[in-house]
């Protein structure tokens, strides 16, 4: 859809000021066109285009966490979910390896262990490819993880990952998770401090998985100390056993 078309809507609907017509193009993610509105010389909302049940599942989680002030503040969702309408988070993305169990402390305790409970009706993973079980879920993400990173690591050690993975047990933790929790989508500010969490990619799954994917989102202090302080801020019934007698998947790599 042409950005000026949704500019229009947007003024005629009133979630935008008539004075608020310049855009500013922004990177986006693998399929999303991201604009940002300009307000005089200041960023001030951004306006997110994808396919539609990325979006509903995008305007879904931030609705939901809306109270979470690290997420992205939800303006307005298109009727059609062609797009959504979220408030400029300021900051710096650039992650500069300074104190990683920190940040997965501030992650765990202001964001994921707010996290909400989902009922039985959700099946686990995306909306637009569920799963039964959390296992299969992952186990997909493993396959898939293996096809970028295949030449980095030896084939044992994708062996090693599988049997891992296919040796979790099956249990019923459901939480709407961010699903995309990496450095490359966080936001600091010029001291480094977490100050915001940007372009989640919503998955039905347990809470470790987004606190895991920011443990290996960067090459940095990959040691159980570094993960361990933030692991034991979170309620046992968002780790279940893996928290209750030590056992934790975190040697799985995600991408």
């Amino acid at each position: 859809m042409d950005v000026q078309l949704i500019l229009n809507e947007l003024h005629e609907t009133g979630v935008l000021e008539s004075r608020m017509r310049n855009l500013k193009p922004l990177t986006g993610g693998t399929s999303s066109k991201v604009v940002v509105v300009m307000d005089g010389t200041k960023l001030r909302y951004v306006i997110k285009q994808n396919d539609p049940a990325v979006v509903e599942a995008e305007a879904e989680f931030l609705h939901t966490y809306v109270q979470i002030e690290k997420l992205s503040r939800l303006v307005y969702v298109d009727p059609l979910n062609r797009y959504l309408v979220y408030m400029f988070r300021s900051g710096f993305t650039q992650y500069h390896e300074r104190n990683k169990s920190d940040l997965l402390l501030r992650l765990a305790t202001e964001v994921i262990s707010h996290y909400k409970s989902f009922g039985e009706e959700r099946h686990y993973g995306y909306p637009d490819h569920p799963f039964v079980e959390w296992r299969d879920f992952l186990l997909h993400r493993t396959k898939e993880s293996e096809k970028i990173i295949q030449g980095v690591l030896p084939r044992e050690n994708h062996r090693f990952v599988h049997t891992l993975v296919a040796g979790l047990p099956q249990r019923n933790i459901k939480y709407l998770l961010h699903g995309d929790c990496g450095v490359h989508n966080f936001v600091f500010t010029e001291n480094g401090t977490l100050t915001g969490i940007i372009d989640p990619d919503p998955v039905v799954g347990e809470p470790l998985y987004d606190l895991i994917y920011a443990f290996c989102s960067s090459p940095d202090r990959l040691t159980v100390d570094t993960i361990l302080p933030a692991l034991e801020k979170l309620e046992p019934e968002m780790t279940g056993e893996y928290k209750q007698t030590g056992k934790c998947y975190w040697d799985y790599t995600f991408v």
